[in-house]
């Protein structure tokens, strides 16, 4: 089951189950052992002229792990795997919409078994469809005998399902069960043509949520994309083995500041090791992880909903008259964290008073006659300029007829 928390950041740090230290630690051990055999091998194995030979190796590793671009390829990888994750959870049907649609157009004590059928049919469906998803509702129902034990499946129903040649899958027999159940209904006149599209349209929606989940668990993350992603993150710490190990040659020792142990390394496997293990465990949300989906709980839970919905909730009714108050009371915790009523961010705009006045027609009609007035003024101003322009070049040309003379 996806795991829940609420606790402090400081308390989430020692949780174990669905954690990070879960995670990697099997990893981070391997990587431990192997990164201090190679330094035993130096400090033992190697001479002052080998440790100068292996600082070079350490350098070309330190440089080579710089060109596996590791944070791209994480960062796509996981965002697609998060996102089909989520998709794949909003495919999981629930028959409540299914079941409230029942309640309405099929009322009363006389249409009771019918009700119950469309219910156990929905939760019969959930069950075959889901063991070919998942393994943990697999392991609840290995054969179809044991639907027949768990009362979801009767003798006849038993014998009408596994004489059905279906090479392709039969998962959605129970629904066409449940659509058959309603044309019946239609036929007797117990519904109308408008009633039966109602349930129709449920129902059809109901099965699309099984037939997405078959369609996730057809078309996987492509192979080679995981493949990837996995050898650019396992073999840049396979290059960290010998990129990260202390300089122990003399003149390096002399330079640098000797560190034995991998502590930004092991940062870095916290943080990169730990994104491709979300993209493993989500990758298929149906497993056995400790992030999976508990399909088990959503068929036990859609069995006691469909169930209440189609017996003593379907004619239910509280007797109605009783007032209703206009303001609905708080308690003395939720009265000191009341949220503040959210206001429009123009709640503060104001105009002046001259800017509200309403403007009148006769004021439109003085606007107009004041605008005409400007028009005709700039345009004797405009004619004038030119004429005073044009008598100065008369004048300029003039004066220049009588110098050339």
């Amino acid at each position: 089951m996806t795991i829940s928390y609420d606790e402090e950041f400081s308390s989430l740090m020692l949780r174990w189950r669905g954690s990070i230290w879960k995670a990697v630690l099997k990893d981070l051990i391997g990587f431990y052992i192997a990164y201090y055999i190679v330094l035993a091998f130096q400090w033992y194995l190697l001479d002052e002229k080998g440790k100068e030979y292996f600082t070079g190796w350490i350098m070309w590793c330190e440089i080579g792990a710089q060109y596996i671009p590791l944070s791209f390829l994480l960062g796509f990888f996981v965002s697609l795997i998060v996102a089909r994750w989520w998709e794949q959870f909003n495919c999981i049907s629930w028959p409540d919409k299914m079941m409230i649609m029942v309640s309405a157009c099929l009322p009363g004590n006389e249409n009771l078994v019918v009700r119950q059928t469309i219910a156990r049919w929905s939760s019969l469906q959930a069950a075959i469809a889901w063991s070919g998803v998942s393994v943990k509702t697999l392991k609840r129902f290995p054969t179809e005998r044991h639907m027949v034990a768990s009362k979801l499946m009767t003798e006849e129903e038993y014998d009408l399902y596994m004489n059905t040649e279906a090479p392709h899958g039969k998962w959605f027999i129970p629904i066409l069960w449940i659509v058959n159940l309603i044309k019946k209904q239609k036929q007797k006149g117990v519904i109308d043509s408008i009633q039966m599209d109602m349930l129709l349209k449920q129902v059809y929606s109901y099965r699309d949520g099984f037939a997405m989940l078959f369609v996730y668990d057809w078309i996987k993350i492509p192979l080679v994309y995981t493949q990837v992603v996995a050898i650019a993150t396992y073999g840049y710490f396979f290059i960290c083995l010998i990129g990260r190990q202390p300089k122990l040659d003399q003149r390096s020792m002399e330079k640098e500041i000797t560190i034995l142990f991998p502590i930004f390394t092991t940062f870095q496997m916290l943080f990169y090791l730990g994104w491709l293990k979300v993209g493993q465990y989500l990758m298929n949300p149906f497993g056995e992880d400790d992030d999976d989906f508990e399909l088990n709980y959503v068929l036990d839970r859609n069995t006691a909903i469909a169930h209440m919905m189609a017996s003593e909730l379907s004619d239910q009714l509280p007797s109605i008259g009783a007032p209703m108050v206009p303001a609905v009371p708080h308690t003395r915790a939720s009265f000191k964290i009341q949220d503040v009523i959210p206001k429009s961010h123009l709640a503060g705009f104001k105009l002046s008073d001259a800017e509200m006045k309403l403007i009148k027609p006769e004021d439109l009609e003085e606007h107009e006659r004041l605008l005409e007035e400007t028009k005709v003024t700039n345009r004797q101003r405009l004619g004038t300029l030119v004429r005073a322009i044009e008598k100065k070049s008369r004048t300029n040309a003039t004066i220049n007829e009588d110098d050339e003379e």
